[in-house]
């Protein structure tokens, strides 16, 4: 008897170790913060402004973001909105290496209408089965029949989920899929894995001294590797040097400061260790098109 097929053993793993389907309104936000997963979050009505290491970018209804781990990156919600976010891991290294390679995390909703209708099936297929498992009372019943009923519950809910974790990885396999088309090709991609996740911990390593007395050179010792290798990954990854990135992060908390706080340029430019309130203005004006001062007072009269 002739094969029609025969394939060695399949195995695929991915890890959902958070889900939300949810509504907040105009002005909520979620402060900084990372993690070790991916992240991928689609606006269904409203305006997220997400900010990615330092960059912002808006999301308007269709459109989706995703982030990847270990990199820094915060919510506002500009106008009411509801939205769809799940984070995930996967344990294909192959998989795991286009995903963290994507150059450009936002997918807008004209390019990508096969990956938003399914994830709107998605929700519609498992979003009331989601809910009412959020709601779930976890309280053991003591009775024997509680108990099976209990029991069978159980394994329907089981069930369920294998059903629900096998459409995320749908979702997560298209999403892999849209990601190679919009590379040339993984041969004439200049930029590595590794050099990604140089890149990515730099920048992180930046965020979280952000107000200490920094330098390229001491980023480059704490991830042990040398600063000219160090400067080489992160302005392919990022298109800037290090020591641009650590300017435009701290010209990016100056105008959190300047919107906030009523302190005086002194002291901002003291606070973000620029040397002098001279050379904060001349680093915001180069960076803004406008002095600090004229900033705050633009933003007042809106």
């Amino acid at each position: 008897m002739d094969h029609l097929f025969q394939l060695p053993t399949m195995y695929t793993a991915i890890r959902i170790p958070g889900m939300e389907y949810a509504r907040r309104p105009a002005g909520w936000s979620y402060p900084s913060h990372r993690h070790p997963y991916f992240e991928f979050l689609c606006c269904v009505e409203g305006e997220i402004r997400q900010w990615v290491n330092g960059q912002l970018y808006v999301l308007t209804p269709g459109d989706m973001i995703l982030i990847g781990s270990d990199m820094h990156h915060r919510m506002e919600i500009g106008q009411d909105c509801l939205f769809f976010d799940f984070h995930f891991d996967v344990e294909q290294s192959d998989i795991h290496s286009i995903v963290q390679a994507a150059a450009n995390p936002l997918l807008r909703y004209a390019e990508n209408e096969p990956l938003l209708e399914r994830i709107q099936q998605f929700l519609e297929e498992f979003g009331e089965d989601l809910h009412d498992m959020g709601r779930q009372n976890t309280a053991v019943s003591v009775g024997k029949r509680e108990r099976q009923k209990a029991y069978v519950q159980q394994l329907e809910r089981s069930i369920r989920m294998l059903s629900i974790h096998s459409r995320l990885l749908e979702i997560v396999g298209m999403l892999a899929g849209r990601l190679m088309q919009l590379s040339v090709s993984l041969s004439d991609m200049q930029v590595t894995p590794s050099q990604i996740r140089l890149a990515r911990e730099a920048s992180c390593y930046i965020e979280e001294h952000l107000l200490d007395e920094i330098r390229v050179h001491d980023v480059a010792k704490q991830l042990n590797v040398h600063r000219t290798h160090l400067h080489y990954c992160f302005k392919n990854v990022y298109g800037v040097s290090p020591s641009m990135y650590i300017t435009s992060s701290r010209i990016r908390e100056a105008k959190n400061l300047l919107l906030t706080r009523d302190w005086s340029m002194e002291e901002i430019g003291l606070h973000l260790r620029f040397s002098s309130s001279a050379h904060f203005s001349r680093a915001f004006r180069s960076a803004v098109g406008m002095p600090p001062i004229r900033f705050r007072q633009r933003a007042r009269a809106l």
